[in-house]
């Protein structure tokens, strides 16, 4: 059957029950993706946070989660994109989001009362098509039975049937919007080993295309001060429809909120086998350096830092 025999019968069939088959050779299927402005972070993701989809980023208390959310909103701001935020957990610091470079002035923010009100937020946000939109955080989204109840009410559930009916309703709502949801973990109960649980059910980890574990790493320090910089955050996909899963990178994250893209250039080499380890020492062409630092000091003093760069995109862009 011809191509054109199979629009006639696709029409028919739209015409007859008022549906809306499509090919599945058009473009609005394919992924399209807002960078996070964190070359490393948008490797393990498949080149940014994908749109008409949900990603979840989870992982203990000060592991980086809404530090990655807050530089996705202010690298889509920069190219212009709408966002907003909801910030369920009433934490949201203007002057933290300013240092990482967010612009308060245009960002969408709520505090909502409860969960419903949050949730149906994001769905109105979804239908005007605004481009990014971050929920922090899923754990901290209040029922209603809860929130006018007291506190000896029993509520077991009612987090995960929201958010399940949520995600239902996403599908159809989400028309061109990349949704970062952030939640914590908690300790799996009834179970002989240590496990984390992610709040609010098991509906999350089905309908989400990309799942993200932030762990806290270690300290980062500067010679000759006792006091860390910040810490290595290390991300795990644990779940990604988008590429290829089970990715992994370091990201420098540092409480002054600054942003080393050297460090995650460097660690980019490291990853593709570009810069060669042997034990402490690290080497790239006739440079050979004990430590990273020492090693990120001989590509700047020798001015090898741009092509450096360039070498390293070039070998994560041919895989």
């Amino acid at each position: 059957m011809g191509k054109e025999d199979l629009k006639k019968r696709l029409a028919e069939i739209n015409q007859g029950l008022k549906t809306k088959f499509v090919f599945a050779d058009e473009d609005s299927f394919l992924v399209q993706r807002i960078s996070t402005g964190l070359i490393n972070f948008d490797q393990v993701l498949g080149g940014g946070l994908p749109r008409k989809a949900v990603t979840i980023m989870y992982g203990n208390e000060s592991s980086g989660k809404t530090y990655l959310a807050l530089h996705a909103i202010a690298n889509a701001q920069k190219e212009g994109l709408e966002c907003g935020y909801i910030d369920a957990e009433f934490s949201y610091d203007p002057e933290w989001a300013e240092k990482i470079g967010v612009d308060n002035s245009n960002l969408y923010l709520m505090q909502p009362e409860t969960g419903e009100v949050a949730l149906d937020s994001v769905l109105a946000l979804l239908t005007a098509g605004v481009d990014l939109v971050v929920v922090d955080s899923i754990a901290a989204l209040l029922p209603t039975k809860e929130f006018t109840g007291s506190m000896e009410d029993n509520t077991i559930g009612q987090q995960a049937r929201l958010m399940n009916q949520f995600f239902r309703k996403h599908g159809p709502a989400n028309t061109k919007t990349a949704l970062v949801m952030i939640n914590q973990v908690r300790t799996g109960i009834g179970t002989y080993y240590v496990s984390d649980a992610l709040p609010a059910g098991k509906g999350q980890q089905f309908f989400s295309r990309i799942i993200m574990h932030c762990k806290r790493g270690k300290p980062i320090q500067e010679k000759g001060n006792p006091m860390p910089q910040g810490f290595q955050m290390h991300l795990t996909c644990k779940k990604n429809k988008t590429a290829p899963p089970l990715g992994e990178c370091d990201i420098p994250f540092y409480y002054s909120g600054d942003v080393d893209k050297d460090t995650m250039v460097f660690q980019l080499g490291v990853d593709s086998g570009l810069v060669e380890r042997r034990g402490a020492y690290y080497s790239y062409g006739d440079i050979r350096g004990l430590g990273r630092e020492n090693f990120i000091d001989a590509v700047k003093e020798q001015g090898l830092m741009d092509s450096f760069v360039e070498h390293v995109q070039g070998v994560m862009a041919n895989g």
